[in-house]
């Protein structure tokens, strides 16, 4: 009888604690400055790669997860999208175009690697086209 029990508790126990390793990956907090950041970098980066003429902007933000390695890599699932912003231009806020086919809306999967302590940041990943 008591095993019947125990098993079923013992079992709980080890998935909630797998779920807080250490180097195990964990759901993030998009209002957390640091996310925001190295979202903020990676976007820029893209942007300065890609030959696209206009900006392309988060358009959404579908799951942020983090990762402590040798610093923090940071996990994004976003929505990427073409805004009315021309590369080089002066104008500040930029919107993500209204016409679908404009837009070009894309899911994305960027990686960012950041050692603050060794002021360090390098975008390991990106899907966007």
């Amino acid at each position: 009888m008591y095993l019947k029990m125990i098993v079923p508790v013992f079992a709980v126990i080890l998935a909630v604690a797998s779920s807080m390793l250490v180097g195990g990956l964990v759901d993030a907090d998009m209002n957390d400055e640091d996310v925001q950041n190295a979202l903020k970098f990676a976007v820029v980066q893209y942007n300065r790669k890609t030959n696209d003429a206009y900006v392309r902007q988060v358009s959404e933000v579908i799951k942020v997860q983090t990762q402590v390695v040798s610093g923090m890599k940071y996990i994004f699932t976003v929505k990427m999208a073409r805004t009315s912003c021309r590369k080089g231009g002066v104008e500040t806020l930029c919107t993500v175009h209204k016409n679908p086919a404009i837009a070009q809306v894309t899911k994305c999967k960027i990686v960012v690697w950041s050692q603050p302590w060794m002021n360090s940041i390098k975008v390991l990943e990106n899907t966007c086209p």
